[in-house]
């Protein structure tokens, strides 16, 4: 990152500096919980901050800014996910590590001072394979009809901007307006690793796939709830065409 940075983000870096050292589950929870507060602060005095740079029409600091936005983020969520861990809430933990993850991505991408947290993905990465058991993930084909531009909102098609590219302090990103569910898979590395089959049948009930723990019930209680977990246990059991109806069926009620 550039020597020449606004007082602001000088001042946000010390703060991160300050944070990343509880990036430990043997920090004191109360230390931890500290430090997230702390983020979270940090992340309301950058959309203040960003706001002032879009009203000046400075695009370069408003870019900046999403980076320091999606690096705290980042961090915010992996302290979560260790706090977490020691309150054995795995499965919470785990979709803040996919969080930390992702928004670590989005950093690099918004502004090129930000180039170095590919390494700190990485690094989130190395966690995931240690620290948590081994994950069935699912992935949906759709076929898309309409998409809007997040950004200008005319057709995605015809408009200029490009989808994950920073536009004055945002992301474009392709809003989906129509849609058809094509297929589903079971993947080794799906775009959204919180898409994972958290559960399956067992004698007796559904035995989690996380913690391993059984959940007896004289109903079929092994069929996970919500969206993409239904949608992934029934790709699992080999009954893809109920699955592309039920996630067509969601997707519309989701798209409107």
């Amino acid at each position: 990152m550039s020597n020449c940075l606004p007082n602001f983000v000088i001042e946000f870096n010390k703060r991160v500096k300050e944070s990343e050292v509880f990036r430990s589950i043997a920090r004191d929870s109360e230390l931890q919980q500290e430090a997230c507060e702390n983020l979270e602060s940090a992340l309301s005095e950058i959309a203040q901050e960003k706001q002032i740079a879009v009203e000046n029409n400075n695009e370069d600091y408003a870019n900046l800014l999403l980076g320091c936005e999606f690096a705290a983020q980042s961090l915010l969520h992996e302290l979560k996910m260790w706090l977490l861990l020691k309150q054995e809430k795995p499965e919470e933990a785990w979709d803040h590590l996919v969080g930390a993850q992702m928004k670590a991505t989005r950093a690099a991408k918004a502004d090129n001072g930000f180039r170095h947290l590919e390494h700190y993905r990485q690094h989130l990465e190395i966690i995931e394979k240690i620290v948590f058991p081994p994950q069935v993930f699912v992935s949906a084909g759709m076929i898309i009809h309409e998409q809007e531009c997040s950004i200008c909102g005319e057709d995605y098609d015809e408009c200029e901007h490009i989808a994950g590219k920073p536009y004055m302090g945002n992301f474009c990103h392709v809003i989906v307006k129509d849609v058809t569910a094509d297929h589903i898979s079971i993947v080794e590395n799906p775009a959204d690793k919180r898409c994972r089959v958290t559960s399956f049948n067992v004698e007796g009930g559904s035995r989690n796939k996380m913690t391993w723990k059984i959940k007896e019930s004289a109903e079929n209680t092994s069929a996970p709830t919500g969206y993409a977990e239904r949608t992934a246990q029934l790709a699992i059991e080999g009954d893809e065409q109920t699955a592309i109806d039920y996630l067509e069926k969601e997707t519309k009620e989701i798209t409107g």
